[in-house]
């Protein structure tokens, strides 16, 4: 177990969804439909001006991810830094694909009405989520997912710590996103050298709790 403490890296960028509302670094935006997790998805998605047809092909939680990720990285300059190997993923949260798991039991359910969608089977699979990220933003490092009953702040501070300390990577992608029903909420945060950006929070256990526990 580390101290909780690095003075080699900082959280230069965050973006959070939740409850109607997106904060980040720009700001905070207000969103009406907050109870509907569709119309309020493809509001942000109108908000944000993006042109990305296979948005509408994905399910909630690669929707819910792919939006949060789109404010994390509105500064375009950020991931010029980077080689595409150099930028790591770590994601976690407690519904895994279960939103989408039960679109896919409803389908095949009747026998007499037997319709698997290939559409909906992919994305039971697990880690379909990254991998949208990746193509996204050309995100080539270690990805990796877990499932946990909530956002483990120490453990994704030393794994996050350990995994920049030891190995290629100079920059992470971190967070919680989650998404069942008409319960959904997602927190990405981009740590990297603080070398690398003046601006920033320094990263340690404390702020990252803070930071993901503090909604305006």
């Amino acid at each position: 177990m580390m101290n909780g403490f690095s003075n080699n890296y900082i959280i230069s960028r965050f973006a959070i969804i939740r409850k109607g509302r997106v904060e980040c670094n720009e700001g905070v935006f207000d969103f009406p439909d907050e109870d509907d997790g569709a119309k309020f998805l493809k509001s942000i998605y109108k908000q944000l001006k993006i042109d990305y047809p296979k948005f509408y092909k994905m399910d909630r939680l690669c929707k819910l991810a792919f939006l949060t990720a789109d404010y994390l990285f509105k500064d375009k300059n950020l991931l010029k830094k980077y080689q595409p190997e150099e930028v790591a993923m770590l994601f976690a949260n407690y519904n895994s694909y279960i939103d989408i798991d039960i679109k896919h039991n409803t389908s095949i359910a009747n026998k007499d009405k037997y319709f698997p969608k290939p559409a909906v089977f992919v994305y039971t699979l697990p880690n379909i989520m990254l991998g949208e990220l990746s193509i996204r933003h050309l995100l080539r490092g270690e990805n990796v997912f877990f499932i946990s009953e909530k956002f483990d702040t120490s453990f994704i501070f030393d794994y996050t710590v350990n995994l920049l300390d030891t190995t290629r990577h100079k920059a992470c992608v971190i967070g919680w996103v989650d998404y069942m029903e008409k319960d959904f909420e997602s927190a990405l945060f981009f740590i990297e050298n603080a070398s690398k950006n003046k601006q920033g929070l320094l990263l340690t256990e404390e702020n990252l709790d803070r930071k993901f526990n503090t909604f305006v």
